[in-house]
């Protein structure tokens, strides 16, 4: 692949700076040599045969572990086998000794993992795909609603919403404030991995205009609640739900802080994103103060992390003091990776870390990010069927 290295060549050229390079670079991540470069999966969400071991945790051979799936397909080669998210959810219920999948009652909504923070820059949306797509390889059936009139989670999965005609998450809230039913049909639901393992309500710049909308809306806040409440069959045939926020404070992301009722904020361990953090709590205790019964709470993931930086290490320091039990115990380091999800060519290219690069350092950390989440959110596979022990978890209370 040589891809990365035009890119920079581009961007040297264009700005006349070589500190883009990564090769030349003090923080970036040592570059591989091309032949060391994992090309992504022909399929998109397919995973091959070492990372499905890991997701699925199998301490056994290989070819034991093949045994999970007759006739799976191959990646291109006679060595790799290519498996499907699903194939991976009915593996890891054969693991579990469960012959028939249970369903989540029609009833109950999934867990809700909001990503929110009050500045950009943090690497907030990064963290809403790749725990979105690390869950779904897992075999969770995940929803994604992009809630950023930006629409960069929607650009990561390959959907380019500059030509493509988009319904988001503002035209359902719309239409069931003013009495329409709403259709989550394939133009507002989008597949992104095959069999329904992961979903994407999109979004584009025409959701800034929602905000103008809320402010004639009686009870406000609660305009998300109901319409999960609404939809709740909809919405429970998912394991969870990952939504990704615009950064800053507006109408539409204190109502989807009321319906998730737990913030996932993403930190940048640096002085001003430990600013934002303040801010954000202060949301946070503002929604309290005017719904008592709401316990709207947060969960920190530090982000960016660089060992050779003494303010990271400080920044780190100075949030376990400020939100004690509340930070992620899985630190992300910074990782040159994460920069190259978001082709600069194609959004088609574009992807979470581990359809790019699933063998990198980024990849393993996400990995274990999002077994983390998995305990704190209480997210199940097949309803009541755990995924990981229970003392990771009883973490969360309430």
């Amino acid at each position: 692949m040589h891809n990365n290295k035009k890119m920079y060549d581009i961007l040297i050229r264009a700005t006349g700076d070589a500190s883009m390079n990564p090769e030349t670079r003090n923080d970036a991540e040592p570059v591989l040599p091309d032949d060391d470069v994992t090309e992504p999966s022909p399929l998109r969400g397919g995973i091959r045969l070492k990372l499905a071991m890991d997701l699925c945790r199998w301490a056994g051979s290989p070819q034991s572990f093949r045994s999970f799936f007759p006739g799976v397909a191959k990646a291109g080669s006679a060595y790799h086998n290519l498996y499907t998210p699903l194939q991976i959810r009915q593996a890891r219920l054969k693991m579990l000794g469960v012959e028939e999948e249970v369903w989540r009652p029609l009833d109950l909504m999934p867990p809700i993992i909001y990503c929110r923070m009050a500045k950009g820059g943090v690497g907030k949306t990064t963290i809403a795909a790749n725990i979105a797509s690390c869950m779904a390889m897992q075999g969770h059936r995940v929803l994604m609603i992009d809630a950023d009139p930006q629409a960069s989670l929607t650009s990561m999965f390959g959907i380019d919403w500059t030509v493509e005609k988009i319904r988001h998450v503002g035209h359902a809230l719309r239409d069931h404030e003013q009495g329409y039913p709403v259709v989550f049909d394939e133009s507002i639901v989008r597949p992104i991995y095959a069999d329904g393992m992961l979903d994407l309500i999109a979004s584009d710049i025409t959701l800034a205009n929602i905000e103008s909308w809320l402010t004639t809306v009686l009870n406000r806040e609660a305009v998300v609640d109901r319409l999960f409440r609404s939809y709740v069959e909809f919405w429970s045939a998912y394991d969870v739900i990952v939504i990704d926020s615009a950064p800053g404070s507006s109408q539409l992301s204190n109502a989807l802080m009321y319906a998730a009722r737990c913030v996932l904020a993403v930190v940048m361990l640096d002085g001003q994103s430990i600013k934002a953090m303040e801010v954000l709590a202060h949301n946070i205790h503002e929604l309290n103060r005017a719904y008592p019964d709401l316990h709207a709470g947060v969960h920190l993931v530090a982000n960016g992390f660089d060992a050779r930086q003494t303010t990271c290490q400080a920044s780190l320091e100075i949030l376990r003091a400020a939100y004690p039990g509340m930070i992620d115990p899985c630190i992300i380091p910074r990782y040159a990776a994460f920069a190259r999800q978001v082709s600069l060519y194609s959004d088609a290219e574009s992807g979470p870390i581990l359809e790019r690069e699933p063998n990198s350092p980024a990849a393993k950390a996400i990995i274990e990010l999002t077994r983390s989440l998995i305990g704190f959110y209480d997210v199940k596979l097949a309803e009541q069927i755990p995924v990981i022990p229970d003392t990771q978890r009883s973490r969360r209370k309430g």
